[in-house]
């Protein structure tokens, strides 16, 4: 948290970067309370009248309901910005598991097949919603599939 002690937001790009880094800091060390300030932080930028209708604006709104669990709120403003970030994988991570978790598993599948970072592919949590996603798409070789890679 020493990146942001001494920063006093005041523009929307600062708020941005401060929630992004409380949301950081709450994932990575189960922390509520960054966790609540950084929803609050993605509701303050995206809900405000000048930031509401640009791509970061909406980016917050996203963040915000992501970090409530509210997935279908989620994917309204993901939807509304998704061709502004086609080949994007954070975007293509991020739709894919808002997508899963709002039960759009066609389309959860789809973006996830999107994402090309070996790194990101590598990790438990992308195949366990990969497999998820197949499952329920009625495609249970495909999960087996990457089961047996995990193992291997």
């Amino acid at each position: 948290m020493n990146l942001i002690k001494d920063l006093e937001a005041s523009t929307p790009r600062e708020y941005i970067i401060t929630g992004v880094v409380n949301a950081i800091y709450g994932q990575e060390f189960n922390s509520k309370e960054h966790l609540r300030q950084a929803q609050h932080l993605f509701q303050l930028v995206g809900a405000s009248a000048s930031e509401c209708d640009t791509i970061p604006g909406r980016q917050c709104m996203a963040s915000c309901f992501f970090l409530l669990r509210q997935f279908d709120d989620t994917l309204i403003y993901l939807k509304s910005i998704r061709n502004f970030f086609a080949g994007d994988d954070d975007f293509n991570w991020n739709y894919g598991i808002a997508c899963c978790n709002a039960g759009e598993y066609k389309e959860a599948e789809e973006a996830l097949l999107l994402v090309q970072k070996e790194s990101y592919r590598n990790e438990y949590c992308y195949n366990s919603w990969l497999t998820r996603a197949f499952i329920m798409n009625g495609k249970p070789s495909m999960a087996w599939e990457i089961y047996i890679n995990m193992e291997g």
